[in-house]
């Protein structure tokens, strides 16, 4: 009977999805005036090898409405009228002249590719019975493309040959390849940028220029020949060329132009490490602040990388409202340039709001937070900021038909620091591009919930460096975490899972954590990202502490340091992320995540052996996460987490999501997720047992992982506002082991276990 229930309701709802397709396909046309068409396809039939559909297809003028699921709901939506016909879609009326410059253009896109002889014809085919649908069919014929015979470098200067051979990439042009113009002239910008990042600064791409010889080639091929230009300069009334040749930094003069007009005066005027600064005297900048973020300096050869990298480094130090770097020659007909750089500082101090709503994961609610900072708090560019930041939920727990208050509320003083805190002079210990930085932090939290009341004090302090564009490095030298529980819930505190997690604690832990990405915000094919993470907690000094002063401990013989248990663990994470990008619109993205926490010594816990704090353990769901169940609400293993909060040790995560355009704005995406938190099986001191022995639905092993991993599937819906995305996820359970088993898999049309995840950016 429950198959047939099934199949009955699915039957419907594809007769419901079916009967609106229908209806729309009846409506489609309208507002299509007599006598015109509705564009409602281009199809492209290329004949050849070498080009694809997605290169052309961009290039038609028209394209057909926008369509989802196979179906233009954009359109239909037009077509109910009134105040619809602002949020929908107009139809696409079919121009025969747009179809003809389409073809042009895609003829002269081929042409460029190296396809001299390519045709393009369209033809127009009727899609119903009155004529007002049609279809645009491209026929393509490519023909055989023009191929490289022979590359040549012709360059009258030695300069340039010298470059060619010790510093710049040699042209990547090769005989064979096909003679793509637009890939010409990439290279053209690529080495016009070498050129320009090894000295020479007014290097442009026009003075590279191409000759292409087919009368000397074999037939379909060409002799190309890369010429290097001499560059005009005024001699005078008269015009003269030169060869080109590279540029020296000869100065370099920073000026702090004060933002108040009337305290321009006469400058003071220091040197500093070979550069010159023009200070007014209310300004109490140390030299290091400018110094330390320029890239290059007197006696070096320009480069505009490391310009570009200036003006990241300064934007960076939040200091200034402007920036401005120009160079210009010594004199006419010197290699040396002076550079002038320009500040305008950043008012001295700022105050910030911001407030935040919530719904997510059974949760409702509004935070927000007020900042205070003082810019240059010390003359050397740091900045010190404190915040309050405040958050009030209304949360429905599981076996709960009410909602309960979450409060938490939260003060944080911080300083930040542009250069590594240590206790000797740090100018000139790593090179400018890596950006040391510090950060040194105090903090406390208090939390009420319905489970517990607790306060949290926190201090730490970290270092980041940037060794390239793709490598990013940070250590936190020292974190602490001192937890103190006024309140908990007896059940609560009965779960032989929280025990350890939520008693009084004292966490001393040290990290560090290494980036990998190739990500950019211009388009590229591929990218890639990882991040890795090793964290340890109660090592070094706190055992040491244990041994020479004998600290107190408990029935379970763990050690407490002022009344308080400190917490020893090992912690491991990698995160890795593959992109696809097949154009601007569409995209693939892949996700796999492992974390593992191994407590052990001093985190101990009678019921269920060694225990990491719950800060330090995992929980799996939510908006960002195996989107087709709730934060919390599955796991450890097949356990059948009836508890409101579920954590575990292992944590096991892989997403694949594959992201496209809707219409403009409009986005969606579909995915699946799978993955789940475990217990490892591990010595119950004092039992001879395991914890397997007690609790084995919990624990990671090679033959209950398949049953015990969470699968979950659903569809997206994002709006790009360019400088943030909202997100709505619908997910859809498929495998739920936390059910019983047999009744674990989960048809897709039962919503009442769809979840809806809102959340802000992409999930990864």
């Amino acid at each position: 009977m429950r198959g047939f229930r099934f199949l009955n309701g699915g039957i419907i709802r594809i007769l419901i999805i079916v009967s609106a397709g229908m209806l729309g396909s009846c409506t489609s046309t309208r507002f299509v005036p007599d006598g015109q068409s509705l564009l409602e396809k281009n199809t492209l039939r290329i004949k050849g090898s070498g080009v694809q559909a997605s290169q052309l297809e961009p290039i038609i003028k028209q394209q057909p409405n926008t369509r989802l699921l196979f179906m233009p709901i954009s359109l239909y939506v037009y077509n109910w009228g009134g105040v619809f016909k602002k949020i929908g879609e107009p139809p696409v009326i079919f121009n025969e002249s747009e179809a003809f410059r389409s073809s042009q253009q895609m003829q002269l896109f081929l042409f460029n590719m190296g396809y001299f002889s390519a045709d393009v014809k369209n033809e127009v085919i009727p899609k119903s019975k009155r004529g007002n649908k049609v279809e645009v069919i491209y026929n393509i014929q490519l023909n055989e493309p023009f191929t490289i015979y022979q590359f040549e470098l012709n360059n009258p200067s030695s300069v340039i040959d010298s470059m060619f051979a010790n510093s710049i990439q040699i042209p990547s042009l090769r005989p064979g390849m096909r003679l793509d113009f637009n890939e010409l002239d990439r290279e053209r910008d690529r080495i016009a940028q070498d050129f320009r990042n090894q000295g020479f600064f007014d290097f442009t791409k026009d003075l590279i220029t191409y000759d292409i010889d087919t009368i000397h080639a074999p037939p379909r091929q060409a002799i190309l020949r890369m010429n290097i230009l001499p560059k005009a300069t005024r001699d005078g009334d008269s015009i003269r060329f030169v060869d080109v040749y590279p540029f020296k930094i000869h100065e370099v003069n920073i000026h702090l132009i004060p933002r108040r007009s009337e305290l321009r005066t006469a400058p003071r005027k220091i040197d500093h490490r070979g550069y010159t600064i023009y200070m007014y005297q209310e300004d109490l900048y140390h030299p290091r602040v400018f110094t330390d973020v320029i890239d290059f300096q007197p006696g070096s050869y320009y480069s505009e990388y490391k310009v570009r990298e200036s003006f990241r480094h300064i934007n960076n130090l939040r200091l200034f409202t402007g920036t401005e770097i120009q160079f210009r020659p010594l004199d006419p007909s010197s290699d040396l340039l002076i550079a002038e750089i320009r500040h305008v500082p950043e008012s001295r101090q700022g105050l910030s709001l911001s407030t935040e709503g919530s719904i997510s994961s059974g949760q409702r609610g509004i935070s927000g937070s007020v900042s205070w900072l003082n810019r240059n708090t010390f003359g050397k560019g740091e900045i010190f900021s404190i915040s309050l930041t405040g958050l009030l939920e209304v949360q429905l727990s599981q076996g709960q038909t009410g909602g309960f208050n979450t409060l938490e509320i939260g003060t944080e003083a911080a300083i930040s620091f542009p250069r590594f805190l240590l206790p000797f002079n740090t100018e000139g210990l790593l090179p400018k591009r890596m950006e040391p930085r510090s950060r040194l932090s105090t903090g406390i939290i208090r939390q009420q919930r319905f489970q517990f009341d607790r306060v949290v004090y926190r201090a730490g302090l970290n270092y980041q460096w940037r060794e390239t564009a793709q490598k990013s490095h940070q250590i936190d030298l020292l974190e602490l975490n001192y937890i103190r529980l006024f309140k908990i819930d007896p059940d609560f505190e009965q779960s032989a899972i929280l025990l350890f997690g939520f008693r009084d604690n004292f966490i001393a832990a040290s990290r560090y954590s290494y980036t990998y990405t190739t990500q950019k915000p211009s388009f590229q094919p591929k990218a890639f990202f990882i991040k890795g993470m090793i964290e340890l907690a109660g090592t070094g000094i706190l055992p040491l502490v244990d041994q020479l002063f004998n600290l107190p401990t408990d029935e379970n013989d763990v050690s407490k340091l002022l009344g308080v248990a400190y917490a020893q663990y090992v912690k491991l994470e990698a995160d890795l992320r593959r992109y696809y990008y097949f154009d601007r619109n569409h995209s693939l993205a892949f996700r796999l995540f492992a974390g593992y926490t191994r407590p052990y010594g001093n985190s101990f816990d009678s019921a269920y052996a060694f225990q990491a704090p719950f800060e330090k353990r995992y929980f799996i769901g939510g908006a960002n996460d195996l989107r087709a169940f709730r934060a919390f609400s599955i796991g450890p293993g097949t356990a059948s987490a009836t508890l409101p909060i579920n954590t575990a040790p292992i944590k096991l995560l892989t997403s694949l999501e594959y992201r496209f355009t809707v219409y403009k704005a409009f986005k969606s995406a579909v995915f699946l997720d799978a993955g789940n938190i475990f217990y490892e099986n591990l010595p119950i001191r004092g039992t001879g047992k395991m914890v397997k022995d007690f609790y084995p639905e919990q624990i990671l092993t090679p033959e209950n992982f398949v049953q015990s991993i969470a699968l979950g599937t659903g569809v997206g819906f994002r709006y790009d506002f360019d400088f943030f995305i909202i997100r709505l996820d619908i997910g859809i359970p498929l495998h739920n082991p936390a059910f019983e088993p047999g009744n674990r898999w989960i048809s897709p049309t039962t919503i009442k276990y769809w979840v809806f995840q809102p959340g802000l950016g992409f999930p990864f």
